[in-house]
């Protein structure tokens, strides 16, 4: 007879926090670190976490499969249908990190294969990185960990120079125009992006940045500063979106203050993305990163 062991909880608990806390039980029995954050766990960690799972209930593997899509209200991922192309848009470092393979995207969602439903962190990294919505498909640990392997090579080192799988960096370097009227800010985006493998170009005001943009030099995207003097950085990006040569120009917005009306009335004019000061650096690279990656795909 089948053992489901399954716990008991109340009725305000949802399905899929129930399965949840089972998985969570069980991966604290197969010793996964931090199993009360499933997102913290890696490939072999999920893989122990599943086998306790399929020998505990005593079924096989896809049933488990089965069952564990079903709980969680998703479908089967079939690894051998994801379009390789689609590997651009989630950079390999956070495909061995997340344990997730993109199969398919389209202009409403990215689709990706997991080993952990209820990833949260992993779904809204993955959000930011493809800007789209997205929807899981469940895979086992060991077939994702071989499937990521074939699509993505070994785990890379940790690195923070642009990459893009399958093909070449933009005119061998992406080039990057800041605009920004203090020098220190500049320098700190100059000194991020040439440590990525960016070349940089300045300009100091709006008017700068347009005539640069419309000259000969070949840009790859802009950091856009929203509060100059002269011309604001909302001016300057509608001036980038009415001019037909630049209207597909990525743009990333550099604001002052975290205000829900800028940050609409930028999207609505066409930037790409924005980052708020003070400016994290990290973040920052991953958001030029992850626009960087979008271009490659669109």
């Amino acid at each position: 007879m089948r053992v489901h062991p399954t716990p008991t909880f109340g009725r305000s608990v949802s399905a899929e926090r129930i399965f949840a806390n089972w998985m969570v039980a069980l991966a604290e029995a197969a010793e996964v670190a931090g199993a009360t954050d499933l997102d913290a766990a890696t490939g072999p960690q999920l893989a122990k976490a599943w086998n306790l799972l399929r020998t505990t209930a005593e079924i096989t593997a896809v049933e488990l499969n089965e069952r564990m899509a079903k709980q969680a209200r998703i479908e089967v991922a079939e690894l051998e249908g994801a379009d390789a192309r689609i590997c651009v848009l989630v950079p390999a470092e956070v495909a061995h990190r997340r344990n997730v393979l993109p199969l398919r995207c389209t202009d409403r969602e990215v689709v990706v294969a997991t080993a952990n439903p209820f990833g949260e962190e992993a779904r809204r990294e993955i959000a930011s990185l493809t800007g789209r919505p997205v929807t899981f498909q469940l895979a086992a640990p060991d077939d994702l960990a071989v499937a990521i392997q074939r699509a993505y090579g070994q785990a890379p080192e940790a690195t923070d120079v642009p990459h893009f799988p399958g093909d070449a960096p933009l005119s061998g370097r992406p080039h990057v125009l800041v605009v920004d009227d203090e020098a220190g800010q500049r320098a700190l985006f100059r000194s991020s992006l040439e440590g990525s493998g960016c070349r940089v170009t300045v300009a100091r005001d709006g008017a700068e940045a347009v005539r640069l943009l419309r000259g000969d030099t070949r840009f790859d995207l802009v950091t856009l500063d929203y509060w100059m003097d002269k011309m604001n950085g909302l001016r300057v990006l509608q001036q980038i979106r009415s001019d037909a040569s630049l209207a597909t120009m990525p743009v990333i917005m550099v604001t002052g203050v975290d205000d829900r009306r800028i940050e609409m009335s930028l999207f609505e004019a066409g930037a790409d993305d924005f980052v708020a000061k003070p400016v994290d650096a990290s973040l920052f690279m991953l958001r030029v990163q992850a626009v960087l990656r979008r271009k490659r795909y669109a």
